[in-house]
């Protein structure tokens, strides 16, 4: 368990409080998070893009305290305790082990999957001119990769199953034990961290198969999109940019949600492969309310709903390859707004 987390969990519990309130709604998603969080388990997330699963994963380590370090240590080490192998060599030679402290935002670390993503870019590299200067086998020649920068705090892998089956094989050691060994070394490198990790439905194009034992080091959590109609209204509320005064009525409000939610459910979510997310609707409330301010208006207006809505969703969906408007997402976002919004 890393330290601070349980108790922060378990205050949150016992005060009845919802410890991320940063995401509306999704109350069994988010009870079973943390569960697996207080019972020390890496979490695995399976969710669309846009639902909220990156900012659940840091509001998560903005909520751990802070924790006193070995200063200038990117392995975190406890002073008292040391465990990498600089801290450790000077704590033996009788050096002392400067502290400092960082905050739960500094124990966060972030990957992002890629079939591009190396083993060096998770466990690290040498520094070529170190090792001119020490010897290529010396602990000081090593620069740590993100998953040991991550000790004692929150690694946070998005997307996993973009990753190749070499680099999931990487992860396997870490993930049990604790420890990473690296290549050439004679000593294990320190990685006592947390991993939630996120992962893209099975069916999305552009994923790898996860295997079984790499599955077998997590929890399993899926997150949807947002429940009912008034939470994705509280959500845009809460996180959308408001700009310049623009005032967004009820009944714009109301067609901005109602075009997102209508990519989700039939008969249109069977145009679709991919609907649009929370953040399609993030995006369109906030470029109505910039359309308006362009001409002056400090009111948005169903027009302009029906103006951006290309724009701001034509990325944000996939047509499902039997849909007629499989290669003109624009097309079927404009036919949708003429079938949806009321005029």
């Amino acid at each position: 368990m890393i330290e601070g987390l349980k108790d922060t969990i378990l205050k949150y519990a016992a005060e009845g409080g919802d410890m991320l309130d940063v995401i509306v709604g999704q109350k069994d998603a988010k009870d079973k998070i943390l569960a697996s969080l207080l019972a020390g388990h890496h979490t695995l997330i399976e969710g669309p893009p846009g639902v909220g699963k990156t900012t659940m994963a840091k509001h998560i380590a903005a909520a751990m305290p802070p924790i006193t370090v070995v200063a200038d240590c990117p392995y975190h080490c406890d002073p008292q305790s040391p465990v990498c192998p600089r801290c450790k060599a000077k704590a033996a030679a009788g050096e002392e082990l400067t502290p400092a402290t960082i905050s739960g935002e500094q124990r966060f670390v972030r990957l992002q999957g890629s079939p591009d993503l190396t083993a060096e870019d998770l466990l690290g590299d040498i520094d070529p001119t170190q090792a001119f200067k020490y010897g290529p086998q010396d602990y000081r020649v090593f620069l740590p990769g993100k998953l040991l920068k991550g000790n004692r705090g929150i690694v946070f892998f998005d997307e996993l199953n973009r990753v190749t089956e070499k680099l999931q094989n990487a992860l396997l050691q870490v993930l049990e034990e604790g420890i990473a060994t690296i290549g050439p070394y004679d000593v294990d490198y320190p990685a006592g961290f947390m991993m939630i990790a996120t992962m893209n439905p099975r069916e999305r194009a552009g994923v790898e198969e996860l295997s079984d034992v790499l599955l077998d080091r997590f929890d399993v959590v899926k997150m949807g999109y947002p429940e009912t109609t008034d939470m994705e209204k509280s959500i845009i509320l809460k996180h959308g940019l408001k700009i310049d005064g623009v005032q967004v009525s009820d009944k714009v409000l109301d067609s901005v949600v109602t075009l997102v939610r209508s990519t989700r459910e039939d008969p249109w979510r069977k145009e679709m492969d991919q609907p649009a997310s929370v953040r399609a609707a993030l995006s369109l409330y906030e470029k109505v309310q910039a359309m308006a301010r362009l001409e002056n208006r400090l009111e948005a207006s169903v027009a302009d709903v029906r103006k951006v809505a290309s724009s701001s969703l034509g990325s944000r969906i996939k047509p499902s390859p039997e849909s007629k408007f499989y290669d003109d997402p624009f097309k079927l976002i404009e036919e949708l707004v003429s079938n949806v919004l009321e005029e």
